[in-house]
């Protein structure tokens, strides 16, 4: 296998948009420029799909049939994901409390698919920290107890599921594991179709290695790949003398 490239990275976005013809819109822009894209049309199909899907960014629409779409921001940036507004609304007032409460960017309709998809790249790239320098973070993984432990001592358990999945990662050194190959690895069983179940153990490992201070998206989702360990340099396995 080859060590994943910069250029090769999946950006996975959450279009929130009741109105079809606009999403269909957005949805072909994103797709053309590479990205996965998955559109839903309301705010709580949008606060599921934060969990099955895991998008890296998210584009809201304000005017939601079943919610303010400024309601969404701050969960989502929360969680981790670059926020973005995409809206009609182009007052001033809106496009302030949107910025101030966790959007990172607000566009005002009708957009245009080279820019909407620039936009989507430019906060992607914030976010993991590609403009600056990252953060960097030792965490050392003890796999006979199942821990993985911070600089300052913290320690946080993993599932067996979690430490088979994320042993995988540490023994790709850089390069893509398949979701499949996770799924055999750590549940014991071949994935079928619809089987969100790696993307939720993704999903837990990503908040347990937050919370020692890694970066949100020291996971990264591969394009038709699976994941990958952004910089498999921030981890040594207890007593392991193998590079991480």
């Amino acid at each position: 296998m080859q060590c994943l490239k910069v250029g090769d990275l999946d950006v996975r976005v959450l279009v929130v948009e009741d109105v079809g013809t606009v999403a269909a819109m957005m949805e072909a822009a994103l797709r053309s420029a590479g990205m996965e894209v998955v559109c839903v049309p309301s705010g709580a199909t949008a606060l599921a799909a934060r969990g099955l899907f895991s998008p890296d960014v998210v584009l809201i629409d304000l005017a939601l049939p079943d919610t303010d779409g400024m309601s969404l921001v701050r969960p989502f940036s929360e969680a981790g994901c670059g926020v973005i507004v995409v809206t009609a609304t182009s007052e001033e007032a809106s496009r302030v409390s949107a910025l101030d409460i966790g959007a990172d960017d607000y566009m005002v309709k009708p957009v245009m698919p080279r820019e909407l998809a620039a936009r989507v790249r430019a906060v992607h790239r914030r976010l993991n920290g590609r403009s600056g320098a990252t953060p960097q973070v030792r965490i050392t993984v003890d796999v006979t107890h199942r821990e993985l432990i911070g600089l300052n001592g913290a320690a946080c358990a993993l599932t067996e599921a979690e430490m088979l999945a994320f042993d995988a990662l540490i023994d790709a050194a850089g390069a893509p594991v398949s979701r499949d190959w996770v799924g055999r690895v750590a549940l014991k069983r071949p994935l079928h179709p619809e089987d969100r179940s790696v993307d939720q153990l993704v999903l837990k490992l990503r908040r347990k290695l937050s919370a020692l201070g890694c970066p949100e998206r020291v996971i990264l989702s591969v394009r038709r790949q699976g994941y990958v360990l952004a910089d498999p340099g921030l981890f040594q396995r207890l007593g392991d003398d193998r590079p991480a």
